[in-house]
């Protein structure tokens, strides 16, 4: 038996995205082998946003990124691990992210909905966000509209 992955490729022209689905029997080096190259693959394709931590100058994945936020009048960028300051503004950072995965959802806050943990719509007149990291943070009311019609899409 060969230590070699199965790799199989099925055409379906009711699939929009490509979609990678791994099958094994554990979570090995192996399967987080072949994750890393899809990310690395994919990191390539969105260019990666330089940020700064403690003087040190960081090139950060646009998929670890939770949100962009102004705070004290500086850009900062959330991970699950840190803030990182940014010194480009929030339409400049906004043009290149990728307009699937983030979206405005006040003056100055871009979030990434894919690390939206749940959305809260029981206050009225906005939408509290929970993203996956706990930290909560709230969609401000002239953009609960645009944001409704975001999930919305993607629910279809």
């Amino acid at each position: 038996m060969s230590d070699l992955p199965v790799i199989k490729l099925i055409i379906d022209e009711a699939i929009e995205k490509l979609t990678v689905i791994i099958k094994n029997r554990e979570k090995n080096d192996d399967v987080e082998g072949v994750i890393n190259a899809i990310q690395t693959y994919a990191d390539k394709k969105q260019p990666m946003i330089q940020a700064y931590f403690k003087g040190s100058v960081v090139m950060l994945p646009q998929r670890q990124i939770f949100r962009v936020y102004i705070v004290n009048r500086k850009i900062m960028i959330q991970t699950s691990e840190r803030l990182y300051e940014v010194r480009k503004n929030l339409r400049d950072l906004e043009e290149v992210l990728d307009q699937e995965s983030f979206i405005r959802i006040s003056q100055s806050e871009i979030l990434n909905i894919k690390r939206v943990k749940k959305f809260d719509f029981s206050s009225t007149g906005t939408i509290g966000v929970e993203l996956e990291n706990g930290e909560k943070t709230y969609v401000s009311r002239r953009r609960v509209k645009e944001i409704k019609a975001v999930l919305s899409k993607a629910a279809d």
